[in-house]
């Protein structure tokens, strides 16, 4: 099993995916942590991975955006038709789940399938998660 886990560099995104990252190579998960880079250029194929994972920072004063540079990073993903998905968002009080959507539309967008998501915090929070998303991966 292999996972790419592209995640934003704004906020507290960071700790958060190298958790998961963790969590999912424990369950012996190749994974492939990247950062977006709004200045990258070329294609990120999804194809060599079984799980392609979005995570951005809830920003806004009232939650509900997400970062600007894994927007911009998300359009040069190709071949996620039908691939499993999953995404996540850091939590805040207000606005947590429109940013979560907004996630998952990236995902959509490309024609990936989200099959699970999170809103997450803590260290319990991030391996709840990737125990999940390493059952999906089972299937």
């Amino acid at each position: 099993m292999r996972a790419l886990i592209l995640y934003s560099k704004q906020g507290n995104v960071e700790p958060l995916a190298k958790g998961l990252a963790q969590t999912l190579k424990q369950g012996s998960c190749q994974v492939q942590l990247m950062e977006a880079d709004e200045n990258g250029s070329g294609p990120i194929s999804g194809a060599p991975y079984d799980l392609v994972i979005l995570g951005s920072p809830t920003l806004g004063f009232f939650g509900g955006k997400i970062a600007e540079d894994l927007t911009a990073v998300s359009s040069r993903l190709t071949r996620l038709e039908g691939k499993t998905a999953a995404a996540f968002v850091t939590s805040k009080l207000f606005g947590t789940s429109k940013s979560l959507k907004a996630v998952m539309a990236l995902l959509e967008k490309q024609g990936a399938m989200v099959e699970d998501f999170a809103a997450l915090q803590s260290k319990d929070d991030v391996e709840q998660f990737g125990r999940r998303l390493l059952k999906l991966l089972d299937r």
